[in-house]
């Protein structure tokens, strides 16, 4: 016996009848292919179908699958002009516009100029019409005045015409209060909804492993206190839902109330885990980028994973198995977190603290020059990578928690903490020159939370594994033809700045090419110079921090051709204490003879590089 049932209802009747479950995701549909699916319905092609449930206590449809689609319709509604292609259906009219107008008459500049103007009042116009269906009809003459004031009223009732014809081919083209619309209705029980939705999504875009728990760990609940950590979990979550019914046009999202959210101060696990993860972005700056907290799968993976650390589960494990290991919701509520706001309260500030010091390990070291709240995050934003040092320290400190009252270990402070502490920022550096996390996966994370790894050995860091990985990385970068700063580089310079910052005496700084981007792009033999020559031009040894004023010359003169003014006085801090090199490097590559510029650009960067082995080794 199915437990569905098909029946085709018109747009219209579902258009203010519909509602969103809290986990379904946000829209991810680009503007191609939401075009590309309005196309194909003005086409009369099939165009899917909505699965749809109907609570028993609810007017509304849950629209359980269908939400890129369902949304696209109502965009289309709204913003039709967006999706009509004008030029293809209206040229004609156009053209009747120009003639109507007298702009056909004019210079060919002035006519293409004209008639931009005249497909966006036609724009304007289709809009207003979604809009208000009661658009006057000398809207569009009124429009062609104020384009073309010397066009008179000869041809007002012509445009008129015009303007009936735009709307009925707008019509034609898509006509959504006659489009029929195939639904499929789940009649099951509704305890089974989040796994009808985990598995109709097989077959489209595929669902991370944290949309699909967000579906089926729905009926967990966290209790929050009042609290700081705990206020602000709810807050986020209200918020990401209030941004989502914004994203969707005001479509509702079933079950959401802020009033009553923050009445009751009870979210799902999932939502838990969702806002747990913005909240350690938000505590580690230095670490991740600020625009992390707007990719719902990196604040996922860090929430998620943050809590199964602390529980001991590893991330294969998380959803648990059939056979071993209990999944995280069980392991939470079992501890007793479910229904402890203040236990709750404290999980998360003890998360945070170790998280705070990850953050101020690595502030110290990636602060770009000039700034106080800004740092290089382009190379330390590994999710996995840094859930490992988080993994690391609460190994030290706590043993995997079961239950409300766990405490930090007896003389957890010497006894691996504060060496994995201070080997934190010294395991990163190494493991970004050698790739270590590249392909790693979550097994290798798994082994940090069992201690299996660890970062508070030798066998982590040695000063001799850093030179090691300094002279491969040295060799790796020797012939890269690069031109574009790299992202490792960008890191290496940030952090070698940080010894000396108080040489950067300016608010703001850029990275620049020292051998200039005009230098490195002369053509030689058809080729650029950094590609005919192999020339690493944006990697370690050729950027450097600068301010405005000391790269005055940028965009007309090389800073060769300054005669070395900019080294007259810091030239220890940039690693070029020969200003002589560098202009030798710039001229004589203009000339067709890389050997200079090779030489500056190795001796440079091996330059950088022991310093940098010197730096970490000593910290």
């Amino acid at each position: 016996m199915s437990n569905y049932r098909i029946e085709t209802i018109n747009f219209d009747q579902l258009e203010n009848q519909m509602t969103i479950p809290t986990y379904q995701r946000p829209l991810v549909w680009s503007k191609s292919q939401k075009t590309a699916f309005i196309d194909n319905i003005s086409r009369g092609f099939p165009f899917g179908s909505l699965l749809l449930y109907k609570y028993d206590t609810n007017e509304k449809y849950s629209l359980i699958d269908g939400q890129q689609r369902f949304s696209t319709l109502r965009e289309y509604q709204r913003h039709p002009e967006e999706y009509f292609p004008i030029e293809t259906n209206a040229s004609k009219q156009i053209d009747s516009l120009m003639t109507f107008s007298g702009a056909s008459l004019q210079p060919e500049s002035y006519r293409t100029q004209i008639r931009n103007q005249f497909v966006t009042a036609i724009k304007e116009m289709l809009h207003q019409h979604a809009v208000d269906r009661k658009l006057p009809g000398s809207y569009l003459a009124q429009k062609v005045k104020e384009i073309c004031p010397s066009a008179g009223s000869t041809h007002d009732l012509e445009i008129v015409d015009i303007q009936v014809e735009l709307i009925n081919a707008l019509d034609r083209y898509v006509n959504l209060s006659t489009l029929q619309i195939p639904c499929v209705f789940f009649t099951g029980d509704k305890s089974e909804l989040p796994d009808v939705f985990a598995n109709v999504n097989l077959g489209g875009r595929k669902l991370t492993k944290y949309q699909v728990f967000a579906a089926q760990w729905n009926r967990y609940n966290v209790r929050l206190s009042e609290e700081k950590y705990s206020d602000e979990i709810l807050e986020h979550t209200i918020s990401r839902y209030e941004g989502l019914t914004e994203d969707r046009d005001g479509l509702e999202i079933e079950d959401f109330s802020a009033e009553e959210m923050r009445q009751e101060r009870v979210v799902t696990l999932p939502e838990f885990c969702h806002a747990l993860g913005e909240l350690v972005i938000s505590h580690c700056r230095s670490c991740w980028p600020a625009k992390a907290a707007n990719q719902d799968d990196t604040v996922d993976t860090i929430g998620y994973n943050t809590l199964a650390i602390v529980f001991g589960i590893r991330p294969q494990e998380i959803a648990g198995k059939k056979e071993g290991p209990q999944g995280l919701p069980d392991v939470f509520a079992n501890a007793g977190f479910e229904d402890n706001p203040e236990a709750i309260e404290r999980l998360v500030t003890c998360m945070l603290a170790e998280y705070d010091e990850i953050n101020g390990r690595f502030a110290k070291y990636l602060r770009k020059p000039g700034s106080k709240e800004a740092y290089e995050t382009s190379k330390s934003s590994g999710q996995l990578q840094f859930l490992s040092f988080f993994a690391a320290l609460w190994h030290m400190r706590y043993e995997p928690v079961r239950s409300t009252t766990f405490e930090s270990k007896p003389g957890y402070r010497h006894n691996g903490y504060n060496e994995t502490a201070r080997n934190l920022f010294r395991c990163f550096i190494l493991d970004m020159l050698t790739n270590q996390w590249k392909g790693s996966g979550d097994s290798r994370l798994g082994n940090y939370i069992d201690g299996t790894l660890t970062y508070a050995t030798n066998a982590a860091f040695s000063k001799a594994k850093l030179e090691a990985a300094t002279h491969a990385y040295l060799e790796s970068i020797e012939n890269s033809e690069s031109i574009n700063v790299d992202s490792t580089a960008k890191t290496l310079l940030t952090v070698l700045a940080s010894r000396n910052l108080q040489a950067y005496g300016e608010s703001s700084y850029d990275i620049e090419h020292l051998i200039s981007r005009e230098t490195l792009r002369s053509k030689k033999g058809g080729l650029y110079a950094y590609k005919a020559y192999k020339l690493p031009g944006g990697n370690l040894g050729n950027i450097a921090y600068l301010s405005s004023a000391e790269n005055r010359a940028k965009g007309s003169t090389t800073l060769p051709a300054s005669q070395g003014e900019l080294f007259s006085f810091n030239g220890s801090r940039e690693y070029v204490y020969d200003g002589q090199a560098l202009r030798d490097a710039d001229i004589n590559l203009k000339h067709g003879d890389p050997d200079a510029a090779k030489s500056f650009l190795k001796n440079r960067a091996q330059i950088m590089l022991d310093s940098l082995v010197e730096m970490l080794s000593q910290d």
